[in-house]
């Protein structure tokens, strides 16, 4: 009876190693701390100096410009409000540290700026289709950017209101927890999962695919039938020249 508890304690101490958390070497942790810090100052810099160019110079202050500013200050508060907690949480501790408040706060400014970057690159695209595929219509006003930018906010912070509210640390153990989405049923979970993707991943993906198709289309197979066009007529015409410089000789002689 012995021999087989001792088996039995083994066994369960080896399912409790090989399913506990990941951990990783201290070399390896000063290496990612390194790396994400690293990007998190590239992206919070990069994308500041964005932002005051377009601010301090007019201009700069065009409508594609007013966009990159938009989706640079997605990608900072991405750098600044998901990427550290995230990083540190999953890859360092394996546990969440910051409390149960910020949980849902973070997750859900993770998915806003998710929404916002989506929804920008395709306001973005829109406008250069406008003024590609169709120039002769009247561009985009700084009034309706400003609108379009708002708009998009609104809906950015408006979608991702059921992970703010069903997100929270989940406890395994008395000391560790993990910040994620409680549900408690699968249906619901599947179901706004399945429509985050659809709104913003597949949705913007279409639109992107279709806009910049055309715009493609526009620019290189219309403009290569363009020249062709253009090279025909001039052709005709040294042609029309030449006959005529033919007819002018002969009516001489």
């Amino acid at each position: 009876m012995s021999d087989k508890t001792d088996i039995a304690n083994k066994n369960a101490t080896s399912d409790d190693e090989t399913n506990g958390p990941f951990h990783i070497s201290e070399y390896v942790q000063v290496m990612i701390i390194v790396m994400y810090t690293i990007v998190i100052l590239i992206a919070v810099g990069g994308n500041g100096i964005v932002c005051y160019l377009v601010y301090a110079y007019k201009r700069m202050q065009t409508v594609p410009n007013y966009f990159i500013v938009n989706l640079a200050i997605s990608d900072i508060i991405m750098a600044l409000f998901c990427i550290p907690f995230t990083f540190v949480a999953n890859l360092i501790l394996n546990y969440w540290p910051f409390g149960e408040a910020l949980c849902p706060a973070v997750l859900y400014i993770q998915t806003v700026a998710v929404f916002l970057s989506s929804y920008t690159l395709v306001a973005m695209s829109i406008d250069r289709y406008i003024v590609i595929v169709h120039p002769f219509k009247p561009r985009i006003s700084a009034k309706q950017t400003a609108l379009t930018i708002i708009a998009i906010w609104v809906v950015s912070l408006t979608i991702p209101l059921p992970t703010f509210i069903k997100s929270k640390v989940i406890y395994h153990s008395n000391t560790s927890g993990q910040c994620r989405e409680d549900w408690g049923n699968n249906t619901e979970q599947y179901t706004y999962g399945l429509l985050l993707m659809v709104l913003h991943y597949f949705a913007p993906l279409a639109l992107l695919i279709f806009s910049y198709t055309r715009i493609g289309y526009s620019i290189w197979v219309k403009a290569i039938h363009g020249t062709d066009k253009n090279k025909r007529k001039l052709q005709l015409a040294k042609a029309k020249k030449r006959v005529g410089r033919t007819n002018n000789n002969y009516m001489i002689k």
